[in-house]
């Protein structure tokens, strides 16, 4: 049944070899009735998938359905951008081929059809690991920063400008949120176009660059986590070290910033790289492991201020110890 009054919005996604799981999500769409329009990137899968095929078997009508082909892999971050480019409706929502919207989302999308015009919306979400422990929601990592913003609980209303440094620590997923396609578009806001790591600058820019970003602790969407699978995310060789493509890319741009969002973003920014690194480090093959500290250590040296390093100490003890005792922070 559609939304009254509907929000004009795109749901984009990329998919690689997952037939199965995206006609599962097409299925869900079409049952929600929030999307004008989907569009799917097909990055280059073998067989490649058939848009007639698709909507017959997911019940989508075939009018609001548009399959894009890349003939080569080249990764979520790409096919994003593709999908962006063929966007004409109003607002724009990212999911990944195995992630599963929930019935509140529908929610979330008739609230805001009626809110004055944003940037973009963040929402909650199920992390599927969570289930372990019979619970729903978000990783507790996650769920601290909402908690710290004051934004854990309750329906749809602005994010302060104080509160949105600690969203944009949580985990830089690209389907919790739902843009102003105009925005995307107007400050130029894309993936990185690498295999792994291609949602650190459409998240950071989005907060960097947003003047009104509103919240919503509904769950919107299933995120589905695979270990150790085969999965792109999945991969742990010398792709990894493209990290600090993003990394610099927003590390210069914070540093490039004249007004208030670059001071207020510089201690998240800098918490959540050392956080990554960190982690990176932890599953990166071993052969990897000495090219992955001297482009660290390069990293740090260039962009922490011995300011910043004292901040970081205070405000992230734990990753700023664990950091210390793998690469060389400045003094």
């Amino acid at each position: 049944m559609p939304l009254d009054p509907p929000l004009d919005l795109t749901v984009a996604i990329p998919s690689h070899d997952d037939n199965g799981n995206l006609t599962r999500l097409l299925r869900h769409l079409a049952a929600l009735g929030i999307a004008q329009a989907v569009i799917v990137t097909d990055d280059g899968s073998l067989p490649a998938p058939d848009a007639e095929t698709l909507a017959r078997d997911s019940g989508l009508e075939p009018a609001r359905l548009t399959l894009l082909r890349q003939d080569r892999v080249r990764g979520a971050g790409a096919a994003r951008n593709r999908a962006l480019l063929h966007v004409k409706t109003r607002h724009l929502l990212f999911l990944d081929a195995d992630d599963l919207p929930a019935r509140e989302l529908r929610s979330l999308c008739q609230a805001l059809a009626q809110a004055d015009p944003f940037d973009f919306c963040i929402f909650q979400h199920h992390d599927s690991r969570m289930a372990q422990d019979r619970q729903r929601g978000q990783m507790p990592f996650d769920q601290d920063f909402w908690v710290q913003a004051g934004l854990a609980q309750g329906s749809l209303r602005p994010v302060p400008d104080s509160a949105a440094p600690l969203l944009a620590q949580t985990a830089n997923y690209p389907w919790n949120k739902i843009y102003r396609t105009e925005f995307l578009l107007e400050q130029g806001i894309r993936c990185s176009e690498t295999l792994v790591h291609n949602d650190i600058a459409l998240h950071w820019q989005s907060f960097l660059r947003a003047r009104s970003i509103l919240s919503s602790a509904c769950i919107g969407v299933t995120h589905f986590v695979q270990p150790g699978g085969s999965r792109l995310t999945n991969r742990l060789d010398a792709e990894r070290l493209r990290v600090f493509e993003p990394l610099e890319q927003i590390a210069l741009e914070i540093a490039a910033g004249t007004g208030p969002a670059g001071r207020r973003y510089a201690p998240a920014f800098f918490g959540f790289a050392l956080g990554l690194l960190n982690w990176v480090q932890g599953t990166l093959a071993k052969d990897l492991q000495e090219e992955l500290k001297i482009r660290a250590d390069a990293f740090l040296q260039r962009h922490l201020s011995r300011e910043m390093c004292r901040r970081l100490q205070q405000d992230r003890p734990a990753d700023w110890q664990r950091a210390a005792e793998l690469f060389s922070l400045p003094g």
